[in-house]
């Protein structure tokens, strides 16, 4: 498996540089590579304002957005042993941006409002999932992650009649400045993620087994659970819930590179920037001048790779994450 993980690696760089020419091609006003080229020699040009103030920002959110997400469901899947728990499906996201948005209600003038507020929904959401016995179980703790998901988009719900900003999870109209965001909150997620990516191998064995090499089971989970919590709120708190992006890419990656984490990390972070930006292409093209939402694309691509996990007869164990 390794000897190939090289020509993966290599396949997927060609996909993402490939995909971000195209992104920046397509829109409602198509420019071709002597209009980008142009763009980037020539300042004053109207494609520049095209390209650097609209599309760029878009496309950097993409990637960042894609894989913080992948990588956020690569260490659910790790700490709770099951190849189908995900930021998403559990409700962490659901509970960020219900939070975000009282945050917005109650203090709209806050700085750094959104990003804190959706901490804490992803907190909330963590500590409700590892109490009691879901951890023991995959199969009631995908069933308690579901109904987290369903309460906090029923709160949600509720709520948003009165909230004068909600996010529709979708990258159109990026700005620079939340672009910048999302890139010091992502990278240094990121970052982090690469550097304790051995951690999460050594949660392949029981704890029983760690506990006797005197390995600190506890500690390991906890920083792998609040760093994936971490990238999957910072996504949230800027563009919102974006769904399936942390099943479907690590599932693919463990059956491309392996499944050692110091090779499925950064092929996921890779891959998940590049099926973002291409959910987000596609999204925008397809129905042009108007677009489809990020969240939709992924929830179009992302339901029936689950259905089909499943329905493979695999079960929760069968695509084991080790």
């Amino acid at each position: 498996m390794k000897q190939h993980a090289g020509w993966w690696y290599t396949g997927i760089l060609g996909l993402l540089l490939v995909t971000i020419v195209l992104a920046m091609m397509v829109g409602t006003t198509w420019l071709g590579i002597a209009q980008i080229f142009r763009a980037v020699t020539r300042p004053a040009s109207s494609d520049f304002t095209t390209v650097f103030t609209l599309r760029v920002p878009r496309i950097l959110s993409s990637l960042i957005c894609g894989g913080s997400l992948a990588v956020a469901g690569a260490l659910f899947q790790a700490v709770f042993r099951n190849p189908i728990a995900d930021p998403s499906i559990l409700g962490v996201s659901a509970a960020a941006n219900f939070f975000k948005l009282g945050g917005a209600l109650l203090l709209p003038a806050m700085w750094g409002r959104n990003w804190f507020f959706a901490l804490g929904g992803g907190l909330v959401a963590l500590a409700i999932l590892t109490s009691g016995r879901a951890l023991a179980d995959p199969y009631r703790l995908i069933i308690v992650g579901v109904a987290l998901d369903a309460t906090f988009v029923g709160l949600q719900q509720l709520l948003s009649s009165g909230a004068s900003q909600i996010s529709s999870s979708t990258f159109n109209g990026m700005t620079w400045s939340e672009t910048t965001v999302l890139l010091i909150l992502g990278v240094i997620g990121l970052i982090g993620a690469l550097l304790i990516a051995p951690w999460a191998n050594y949660l392949k064995l029981t704890d029983t087994a760690l506990s006797h090499v005197g390995v600190p089971v506890s500690v390991i989970r906890w920083s792998l659970l609040l760093l994936g919590m971490y990238l999957a709120v910072s996504v949230t708190a800027v563009v919102g819930a974006i769904p399936f992006v942390g099943i479907v890419v690590p599932n693919i990656a463990r059956r491309l590179v392996g499944h050692d984490y110091q090779t499925v990390l950064p092929f996921s972070m890779l891959a998940g920037a590049w099926l973002m930006l291409a959910a987000d292409t596609l999204g925008r093209t397809v129905i042009s001048p108007s677009e489809i939402s990020a969240a939709t694309m992924m929830a179009i691509i992302g339901g029936p790779f689950v259905i089909l996990l499943l329905q493979r007869g695999r079960g929760f164990y069968g695509m084991s994450t080790r």
